[in-house]
């Protein structure tokens, strides 16, 4: 069945427009407009709350022919002050890689809970953007505690993933859960856009779909 969004092309818009951001915040009200512009028929809501769930909170929801089509959002940076045009942005440093990892995985588990509950589900995306290479790249440690949520590129994830054993319980606080997948999701980074030549002066992206 054909997708109800192009994410890709939505993601290529979104660049043209702006090549970074102050805040995760920031990212989905602009993904969002761009969203809106492209589709003016869909009905696009941030930070909806399900009946089934009325604590989750799904970043983006679309809903477009009355189908809906959750997204999830991930802006992670290292921090740094940037310039762009006459605009200054100074990024917040995002540390605790592992968690970040987690949470993206759980983004992922997220939007198929979603399509097990809602009838009305069409496909799901998940986007993740960072100026932090260091995600791209294996885990420097073979045997590190969050090897199981290694956004590393090339990557595949699937299955039920879960910390070390040696994981400590201030590390996996409010994140214990193991994260149970029921598709394969290939990590597969993408230049977003580079600002300049230092280690914080490129972004990143990867994005999955949920169908």
């Amino acid at each position: 069945m054909k997708n109800l969004i192009n994410m890709e092309d939505m993601i290529n818009q979104l660049r043209q427009k702006r090549k970074i951001f102050v805040s995760e915040a920031d990212l989905q009200l602009e993904l969002a407009w761009i969203i809106k512009n492209a589709y003016p028929d869909a009905k696009v809501r941030l930070e909806y709350c399900p009946v089934f769930e009325p604590n989750m909170h799904i970043d983006i929801l679309v809903i477009m022919n009355n189908k809906w089509i959750p997204i999830e959002l991930k802006y992670k940076t290292k921090g740094c002050c940037k310039q762009v045009d006459d605009e200054v942005f100074n990024l917040k440093n995002h540390s605790a890689k592992d968690v970040n990892c987690y949470l993206y995985l759980k983004d992922i588990q997220r939007i198929e809970r979603i399509k097990e509950n809602v009838s009305e589900f069409s496909e799901g995306y998940t986007v993740f953007l960072t100026n932090d290479l260091s995600y791209t790249k294996h885990p420097m440690k073979a045997d590190c505690i969050y090897k199981d949520f290694s956004l590393e590129n090339g990557a595949v994830k699937t299955g039920r993933l879960d910390w070390s054993a040696k994981a400590s319980a201030g590390t996996k606080k409010n994140c214990e859960k193991p994260i149970e997948l029921k598709g394969e999701y290939p990590v597969q980074w993408k230049e977003y856009a580079k600002i300049d030549e230092t280690d914080t002066g490129m972004l990143v992206y990867v994005t999955n779909q949920i169908h």
